[in-house]
Order: C-alpha cells, then structure tokens, then sequence
C-alpha cells in the first residue's frame, strides 16, 4: 500500500521539480479551531530574473533555514509566521559575468494562511496567500586587473554588487486527496518576486567611478505547487514540497502540534 504513496512521491518530484520561495503546506490539515503548531523546515530554491537588459542571465540560488509557529484560526483555516536566514548565490550577477556568494546569509520573516472553499470525504479545495520578506543587505566583490577606465590608463578595479529590499508574495488554490494515510495536494499559484541589485565600480586610481542600480523581478508569474504530508506520530508531520516557477523550489517542514 505505501508503494502507491512513494510511487506517487516519486512522479510530483519528476513532474515539479523542472522559485524563491517557502513551503506552503496542505490546505486541509485536520486541526481544530484553538489548536497551534510549531516546526522546523528547510527549503532549496532556484530562481531566475528578469528577461532582457543587463541582468538577463540573473539567476539566484537559496538555501533557506527556518521555524514556525502557527495557529488554527477556524476549523477550516491555519495561520502563521516563520522566521528564518537564507544563503544567496547568483549567476551572472557580476556586469562581466562572474557569479556571486553572499557574504552574510538575510534574515527573513514570512506570514501565510491556508484554508477551504470545499470538502468532502474525497476531495477538498482550498486556498492559499504567503508573503516573504528579507531584512538587510547581502554582498559579494571581485578584482579585474588592468581595465582601462579613463585617460589615466590601465588599473585594479573592484566591482561590488549588493543585494537588497528582497521580497515575494503569492496566492493559489489547492485541491487536496487522501491516499493510503498520506495528503496529496496541489495546484496552480500568482507569484511575483522583486530585489533591488546595485553594481559599484571603484578604481585603485580614480576611485568610484560607476554604479548600476535596478530593480529585477523573477521571470513570469504564474507556476504550481504540488506537496505530500505524512503523520508520523500522533502530532508529528512532515510535508514535503516542490515548486514549479521560474525554475524550481524543494523543500520540506516538520510541525508539531500541542
């Protein structure tokens, strides 16, 4: 019987996984209006932004740690905070074209709710909002030597490029079965995602010289989230997830309830 549900596991990570973003759970969770949770999660994501102009091979990476704490606020509908720090890799971000490491991981805080339009023993439809935001500023530079910038000649020149004032928000309905034990859900989502990116030039010789500055956004903004929630003890589950965006998110939550 738990082949159907592995089997099942198996074809939404073939289906979903080809995001910036954080788990968004089931929509039916079988909790009672006063019950509260809390869990620890983890999620992998890979975004990419902006379609044409300088950053048009801009493509951010995460690794996001965080906790959470929720709250039932009716029979039908979960609320909750997270609060976390994620990693911040980019390809391209560089205007010659190198990668980024961020120096500093970003403090995040995240508010979501999940709930139901419809339910029945076979079948139940939800909805869902989530918004992130990431307090701070990462950075990252490198060294090109013997560029010519002005009528000075050739010099060292350190390029820096900031990351800041990154936020997501998102929206979608769920339809959401059981099969063997286990919560099968999924279903269409609007994203949008913005970051304010900044390239600054400073010669050895002549000091600062330029600096690029813009706002990006993730390409598109329509994708699709499918998720599967296991009850391991008797208020112990652990969901796992994967996003279908501007290119992919995987990642998982253990909640507790009491």
């Amino acid at each position: 019987m738990r082949r159907s549900v592995l089997f099942a596991c198996i074809i939404l990570a073939l289906t979903v996984v080809p995001a910036f973003s954080a788990n968004i759970g089931p929509v039916k969770s079988n909790l009672s209006a006063g019950d509260a949770f809390y869990g620890l999660g983890y999620s992998n994501t890979d975004s990419k932004w902006e379609d044409n102009g300088v950053y048009s091979n801009l493509e951010i990476q995460q690794n996001r740690f965080y906790g959470q704490f929720g709250y039932t606020l009716t029979d039908a509908w979960v609320g909750y905070v997270r609060a976390g720090i994620a990693t911040h890799d980019a390809s391209d971000a560089f205007i010659p074209g190198a990668d980024f490491e961020g120096t500093d991981p970003l403090p995040f805080v995240t508010v979501g709710a999940n709930g139901l339009f419809f339910n029945n023993r076979v079948l139940s439809i939800g909805g869902f909002v989530q918004g992130s935001y990431f307090v701070g500023e990462t950075e990252d530079s490198v060294k090109y030597l013997d560029i010519l910038v002005s009528a000075t000649g050739a010099e060292t020149v350190k390029e820096t490029v900031t990351f800041d004032k990154m936020w997501e928000a998102k929206a979608g309905i769920q339809f959401q079965m059981e099969l063997e034990g286990a919560q099968l859900y999924g279903g269409p989502m609007y994203y949008i995602s913005e970051a304010d990116i900044e390239n600054r030039f400073v010669g050895a010789l002549t000091g600062p010289y330029a600096i690029w500055s813009k706002t990006v956004e993730e390409e598109d903004n329509f994708g699709f989230v499918a998720g599967v929630q296991w009850k391991l003890l008797e208020n112990v589950t652990l969901d796992l997830e994967a996003q279908l965006r501007s290119a992919y998110d995987i990642g998982f939550v253990l909640n507790k309830r009491f």
